[in-house]
């Protein structure tokens, strides 16, 4: 793509858009219409000329700028949505689609490190940081006794679109004072690490697809009913001792997972019979304690 011209209003979003398109031709080609304005906006996001988080003009808007009808500048845009690099928001318009976030769940690791290892410059916002009736998952991780748990919940923000839900249940008793930690934007685990001399060592994790619900979803920005990448189990201290129970909702447009498997290891996944259906237990391999129950099991937290 050629520079932008320097008479043009960068506030002006279509004279801006202008510039962008003013090298498109309708002059006779073989490749449909449709393809050639496809190219096109592929072509701006790749050279950058749009960034992540850019709004595309309206598609009336835009047929006028091209001089075509809009019936082709829809099926480009879908074409390109369904290559990744443009998200349709409801409501909202169409928007140029940040770069996608890896989890490797080979290593323990908190999301904060994880992404900061990938240079990415994400944000966490505190929603919830309080004392709450502890869940019965959360008491069966924890240990009997724990009416009450810490509630940290946070969102997770990359190129301005959320990406991420996570949610950490601890201990109010191992860990007085927690609720007035400040932890926006602060890992959990060098939290617990420098504040209380905990080191997270270990976790049992079970992943999951699920669907987002209205209260998930308005959080994440995404429809309900979408479908999400949700992790959750017990993280552990090296002294054996449960450190938290957590609940991560990802996106799955926006997250995908490596995993470095061994073949020495006695972790199982089982297939899940209709009946069993949302049961998620974490097994050693047939005929274990849990053998009646479906799993998946990398040794692995998505971490705060």
């Amino acid at each position: 793509m050629t520079g932008m011209d320097p008479s043009a209003d960068p506030a002006d979003p279509l004279s801006r858009w202008q510039q962008l398109t003013r090298e498109f031709a309708l002059g006779s080609s073989s490749m449909p219409l449709h393809a050639r304005i496809s190219q096109l906006l592929a072509g701006l996001i790749e050279s950058g000329d749009l960034a992540p988080g850019d709004q595309l003009p309206a598609e009336r808007q835009i047929a006028e700028l091209l001089g075509v009808s809009i019936a082709p500048v829809r099926q480009a845009i879908l074409e390109v949505a369904g290559r990744g690099l443009l998200e349709r928001r409801r409501g909202r318009g169409t928007f140029v689609r940040g770069p996608g976030l890896d989890e490797k769940i080979s290593i323990l690791h908190s999301f904060t490190e994880s992404m900061r290892d990938q240079h990415a410059e994400v944000e966490t916002q505190l929603l919830r940081q309080e004392r709450v009736p502890t869940p019965a998952e959360a008491g069966r991780a924890l240990g009997p006794g724990e009416r009450n748990a810490v509630l940290v919940e946070r969102i997770a923000i990359l190129s301005r679109e959320p990406v991420a839900l996570l949610q950490a249940y601890l201990s109010p008793r191992a860990f007085p004072g927690l609720v007035t930690e400040p932890l926006a934007n602060h890992s959990l685990y060098e939290t617990l690490r420098h504040r209380y001399g905990t080191v997270v060592t270990r976790a049992e994790s079970v992943i999951e697809l699920a669907r987002a619900t209205s209260a998930e979803a308005g959080q994440l920005g995404i429809p309900a009913g979408e479908p999400l990448l949700k992790v959750a189990g017990t993280s552990f201290a090296d002294s054996g001792a449960a450190v938290e129970y957590f609940r991560v909702l990802y996106r799955g447009d926006r997250v995908r997972f490596h995993l470095d498997s061994h073949r020495d290891s006695d972790r199982v996944v089982r297939l899940v019979s209709n009946g069993d259906t949302g049961r998620r237990q974490s097994g050693r391999g047939p005929g274990g304690p849990d053998h009646q129950g479906p799993a998946t099991t990398p040794t692995w937290p998505p971490g705060r």
